[in-house]
């Protein structure tokens, strides 16, 4: 495949509403490239430096890491990703998160001479949902503050990721209140033509 016809997808959508698993599965059927920014996130904070403290307090309280940080992560991957032959694409797990990121994003696709061959999947669940998924594993008072929390973050500063990228018709509503499988098989029906 022409570097230039490299695919894009983003997968979004409110905490608990299944993006890492639904990445996953892509990544099984596609030689699609797995980027999830929380994973490399997790790795950078296990170091020993100011950052990595940084990062941790601002991941323990549930807010969004600041924007240089999340490039300082993609950029080594993505150049890697460059120099191979049988990668034919990125899924993005959650991310980008910031209205900036998104821009910045844009911006890195011309660095690289990569068309914008982009879709956001947008995993659609309502609070409740989320709630229950979050919570089904503890009931105390602090993991619902942090839930909530989570979701007024997602609202302030991911809707308008959503709402830029709709804006250019690159978005696609998914069910994500379906079992796994199910929200897997509407993803491949509705990305169909853009993954041939």
């Amino acid at each position: 495949m022409n570097p230039l016809q490299f695919k894009f997808l983003s997968i979004l959508g409110k905490p608990g509403s299944g993006k890492g698993t639904q990445a996953d599965l892509l990544e099984q059927k596609f030689p699609f490239e797995h980027i999830s920014t929380g994973e490399l996130l997790r790795v950078r904070t296990k170091q020993h430096d100011f950052i990595a403290k940084r990062l941790r307090e601002i991941m323990e309280i549930g807010g969004l890491v600041p924007t240089p940080s999340v490039f300082q992560l993609w950029m080594p991957r993505l150049e890697h990703l460059r120099r191979q032959k049988k990668f034919q694409g990125v899924v993005f797990d959650g991310s980008p998160r910031k209205l900036y990121e998104a821009q910045m994003l844009d911006e890195l696709l011309l660095l690289y001479q990569w068309d914008k061959n982009f879709k956001i999947l947008h995993l659609v669940i309502s609070d409740k949902e989320a709630l229950k998924r979050l919570l089904i594993r503890g009931r105390s008072d602090d993991d619902r503050k942090d839930t909530l929390y989570r979701l007024k973050v997602y609202k302030k500063e991911v809707l308008p990721v959503i709402s830029y990228y709709e804006k250019q018709g690159e978005v696609i509503e998914i069910n994500g209140e379906q079992s796994r499988d199910d929200v897997h098989k509407e993803i491949m029906r509705k990305l169909k033509s853009f993954l041939k």
